[in-house]
């Protein structure tokens, strides 16, 4: 798995915290880690619904949340919350959440295995969660890697000879891509009814134009096309 994480593009990530202090210390520990290419840091909304759209608008790789975000400021959620409603747009995103409240943060949260502690704030200590953070983008990517192959092989056969079998294939991928990057990268719902509907050729062209806009969208995302930009 460790070479899984060097062969791709260093990542993006992103940490919210509302002490300031924190931030600069995870800041600088991230980047004396060597494994990501960006670190940026944020402090909370105060609102749940902008603090989500503000992520959604950063090209991260994987988000880190403090559990406590409302000691500084009042904030109407914490990062466990975060992290679902974030995860409600973005599924299976990489997400972990750090606090000096363990208790709290293991029963706020569906993924215990995502909860570090923050009691001491050396490197050595956050070490394991750079680690981990770095392999979890790597798989991550991995498998959308995977999902992207398996689509475009399957939409590369003859319209005309895709099995029952296939094209339910077509449609399940289409559904667990469009739950990683939302509605507006996935294979039209008009589209992909006209699949069951067996209007292969009406809707050929069609089908092909979304597509591929998911599999470039894909592909940019995995750095593929886009390690120029890095």
């Amino acid at each position: 798995m460790a070479e899984a994480a060097q062969a791709i593009e260093r990542p993006v990530i992103a940490y919210v915290d509302e002490d300031e202090d924190a931030l600069e210390d995870f800041l600088i520990d991230a980047e004396n880690s060597n494994l990501f290419r960006e670190v940026i840091i944020l402090k909370p909304e105060a609102h749940l619904a902008d603090m989500v759209e503000a992520l959604l608008a950063l090209p991260i790789d994987a988000l880190v949340s403090d559990f406590r975000l409302s000691d500084a400021s009042p904030v109407e959620y914490d990062g466990g919350q975060l992290v679902t409603a974030y995860l409600a747009t973005r599924a299976d995103f990489p997400c972990f959440i750090r606090t000096s409240w363990d208790n709290d943060a293991l029963h706020g949260t569906d993924d215990v295995n995502s909860v570090y502690s923050k009691e001491d704030g050396s490197q050595d200590l956050n070490r394991p969660l750079f680690d981990r953070i770095s392999l979890q983008i790597a798989h991550y990517k991995s498998q959308l890697q995977r999902w992207s192959d398996e689509l475009e092989a399957l939409l590369a056969i003859e319209r005309s000879t895709l099995s029952a079998a296939q094209i339910e294939r077509i449609v399940q991928l289409d559904t667990r891509i469009e739950a990683q990057f939302g509605a507006d990268h996935a294979v039209s719902q008009e589209a992909r009814q006209a699949i069951f509907d067996g209007g292969l050729y009406s809707r050929k062209q069609e089908l092909l134009a979304d597509t591929e806009k998911l599999i470039a969208h894909i592909k940019r995302s995995l750095g593929e096309d886009g390690a120029a930009d890095g």
